[in-house]
């Protein structure tokens, strides 16, 4: 699984649209519906109702929309904090390599 699938599917689920959801995502539109397809394999559910426009989240894909949510807020979260602890303590990543 991708981290990108769960923000595509997110985005789809906004707007409603797999067209406008790859266009803000940056995308073709058949590379989009190929990564959400990916994404309900992955889960082993239909997530979205493709038979109508605008396209629906299924009963299964609302409460994966729920989760994804908490889980993506919940990575930004740490993000920002990891982020402004860094700042403060001035931590640095330093790397170093042996000849050989």
């Amino acid at each position: 699984m991708d981290g990108k699938w769960l923000e595509d599917f997110l985005c789809v689920a906004r707007t409603g649209s797999f067209s406008r959801a790859a266009t803000e995502r940056h995308i073709t539109q058949s590379a989009f519906s190929r990564r959400i397809k990916a994404l309900e394999q992955w889960v082993g559910s239909a997530l979205i109702d493709r038979s109508s426009y605008p396209t629906r989240l299924t009963p299964g894909g609302e409460r994966f929309r729920e989760v994804v949510e908490q889980v993506l807020g919940s990575l930004q979260d740490v993000r920002r904090e990891l982020r402004v602890t860094a700042a403060v303590h001035g931590d640095k990543l330093r790397v170093s390599a042996q000849h050989s």
